[in-house]
């Protein structure tokens, strides 16, 4: 028997804004607001059938030690299957290239990928794959198409029509942040700010906004805020900031002649960082 495997993509999202507009009452978890995209940067998923009793996942690359053995892949891959939608058993591939606890949603855009794989394959209706995504964790839904879109406050997800044009430094220290303890230590709240935006947003309101949770990020990894001050005294980005609870902070460009320039730089200044070129798509 000849087995087929499909290879896909599962990118990376950033956050290029992110407002903590408050904490719900029931369980006490933050109501966030963001602007989110996809990038080039991307893991490798390799999917095939196979004939066993158990779903096999594998992790390999550079950034796949300390993956747990249930993680967003085999929880999805669960919750198919209890739920009846799924009576093969797959084999999944994952190569890691999104580094763990970088504030890039990795896990969860490897979920959100897989979902859409299943969509697409008709085993999952659009409806379905929005269902189980919920149940996998509150980003996983943003990876399920590839618009650039508005998380809201109130869990409703608007897609923007147009495309987001940056070319980017990504720049993480060889540390990682815990999202828990970041949002554990957030005392910053701001009013809603993209909750009436229709169709587009603006780059100069990019650029005027905030990500709440480097206030923080940097308390806890003092480390980061001094990065971030080394990044932004370079002066070669439009603006800088930490993705998510972080670790990678984002330089973002208007050319990728400037990006590459930045990179240059940060290979002859920044020794213990990861630096690579992205771009969103």
């Amino acid at each position: 028997m000849i087995r087929i495997t499909h290879t896909i993509k599962s990118f990376a999202k950033i956050n290029l804004n992110l407002n903590i507009v408050s904490k719900r009452k029931i369980n006490n978890l933050h109501q966030i607001e963001s602007l989110v995209a996809l990038i080039d940067l991307a893991d490798e998923i390799k999917i095939s059938e196979i004939r066993s009793k158990k779903h096999k996942v594998i992790f390999r690359g550079k950034y796949s030690k300390g993956i747990s053995k249930f993680n967003t892949i085999t929880h999805l891959l669960g919750l198919l299957e209890k739920e009846k939608i799924i009576k093969k058993k797959y084999q999944i591939l994952v190569k890691k290239n999104i580094p763990q606890k970088s504030g890039m949603g990795g896990g969860s855009m490897n979920a959100a990928s897989i979902l859409s794989f299943f969509l697409k394959k008709k085993i999952l209706t659009k409806k379905q794959s929005e269902k189980f995504a919920k149940k996998i964790g509150s980003d996983v839904i943003l990876g399920l198409n590839k618009f650039p879109k508005i998380y809201q406050s109130n869990g409703k997800i608007h897609l923007l029509k147009t495309r987001i044009k940056y070319h980017l430094l990504l720049v993480k220290p060889n540390f990682g942040c815990s999202t828990r303890k970041v949002f554990s230590h957030n005392k910053v709240f701001s009013q809603s700010k993209l909750g009436k935006l229709k169709k587009n947003i603006s780059k100069s309101a990019i650029i005027n906004s905030e990500n709440d949770l480097e206030n923080s990020a940097f308390r806890l990894y003092p480390n980061l805020f001094k990065l971030k001050n080394k990044l932004l005294s370079w002066k070669k980005a439009e603006f800088v900031r930490m993705t998510g609870s972080g670790s990678t902070l984002v330089m973002y460009f208007n050319t990728k002649v400037s990006a590459k320039n930045a990179l240059k730089m940060s290979k002859r200044k920044l020794n213990n960082c990861w630096c690579i070129l992205s771009k969103v798509i």
